[in-house]
């Protein structure tokens, strides 16, 4: 939501996560940082108003540089011990986060995405094809749908032939951009929404982590 050095300034290299909406995301094996170009995961504790950060590691593509420089910058503050505190006095809590440097770092909680569906989950892998398709949506006239098919990994990580067809995706994944030409494979976490409304889909996808890309824009067999 803000971040600002220790005269009070704002970090110009992280102006662009507020744009992009940065997320800070814990899970008891770890945290994650995406809106970046990159994922950024590592492990941490807190103890006492202190969160101590491993060091992060990071998923390997490239990007815009303002997003490349974002990750940067975000690996440069994140680390270490930070002191770490939660507002609750807002409709949404504020998490903030002191660096060793004295940046001060806030970040505005959301609803999980179990909260939010009403369902725990399940991790599933999707081929994002290159280009759209036109598809028919009952409100939007002319609507192009992602082409979407399923993939599945051993338990070693290799990737299975698939035998699953390409199918339009009459909703958009959460957390997910779509570029042109672009072929992906994404994690992801499909929800089934227990109390959807009227005009919105029964399962919910949201992006856990770009698995593969290729830029070639051809389909794989």
């Amino acid at each position: 939501a803000s971040a600002v050095d220790a005269s009070g300034k704002p970090i110009a290299a992280l102006q662009k996560g507020i744009d992009n909406r940065l997320r800070l995301s814990f899970t008891e094996q770890g945290l994650s940082i995406t809106g970046g170009c990159n994922t950024q995961f590592g492990g941490y504790r807190y103890d006492k108003g202190v969160l101590q950060v491993a060091q992060l590691a990071a998923t390997m593509k490239a990007c815009e540089p303002s997003l490349m420089a974002l990750d940067a910058e975000v690996g440069q503050r994140i680390k270490g011990d930070l002191r770490a505190s939660v507002a609750t006095d807002a409709p949404e809590p504020v998490l903030q986060l002191v660096a060793q440097d004295g940046a001060v770092l806030k970040f505005t909680g959301e609803p999980t995405p179990e909260t939010r569906y009403g369902s725990k989950g399940e991790t599933m892998f999707l081929e994002v094809a290159a280009k759209r398709v036109k598809c028919s949506h009952p409100l939007i006239p002319n609507y192009q749908c992602l082409q979407v098919r399923e993939r599945r990994y051993s338990e070693s990580g290799v990737q299975q032939p698939t035998t699953d067809k390409w199918h339009p995706l009459y909703q958009s994944i959460d957390g997910y951009e779509h570029r042109d030409g672009v072929r992906t494979v994404l994690r992801v976490k499909q929800y089934d929404w227990k109390n959807p409304p009227a005009d919105a889909p029964s399962k919910v996808y949201v992006l856990d982590m770009v698995v593969e890309q290729d830029m070639s824009g051809k389909k794989p067999k």
